[in-house]
């Protein structure tokens, strides 16, 4: 009897995990068309430094006004810039506010830990350029931002 309780247990347990990946992936495969430029990420968040690379991923994104860009931080030694003043790359549209990692005119070099996320919510439309400070030659961001 022992035995036959177990083997039940077990069966709906592997029968209920089954269950609940399929919904999990069907969930995952749902087509939708949410502004992002590339790779299926729901735009509004980048990922800096995936596994380890020297990239923001996606590196181009396109938003509405109002809405808030997440940065998650996939690797250490990474940061992001959004100032004008603090590197040649970096441009806003005019009357826009900078953003960044640090505050503006702070280390261009200070980095953000693994695992850590930072926010933005861009309130003016145009296209912006940013950087992350310590790799600004290979690291180049842009947010779109329509209206």
């Amino acid at each position: 009897m022992e035995n036959e309780r177990s083997l039940s247990r077990r069966n709906v347990l592997r029968a209920s995990g089954g269950v609940a990946a399929a919904v999990l992936l069907a969930g995952c495969s749902a087509d939708s068309d949410n502004g992002t430029d590339d790779g299926g990420s729901d735009g509004s968040t980048v990922t800096v430094g995936p596994g380890g690379s020297l990239a923001f991923e996606p590196n181009e994104i396109t938003i509405s006004t109002g809405e808030t860009v997440t940065w998650e931080f996939d690797s250490a030694s990474h940061n992001v810039v959004g100032w004008p003043d603090m590197h040649e790359t970096v441009s806003i549209p005019d009357g826009a506010e900078g953003f960044g990692t640090m505050e503006q005119g702070g280390n261009i070099v200070e980095t953000v830990e693994e695992g850590e996320t930072f926010e933005h919510t861009f309130e003016t439309a145009g296209e912006y350029t940013y950087v992350c400070g310590p790799h600004a030659t290979n690291m180049v961001g842009t947010i779109v931002v329509e209206e």
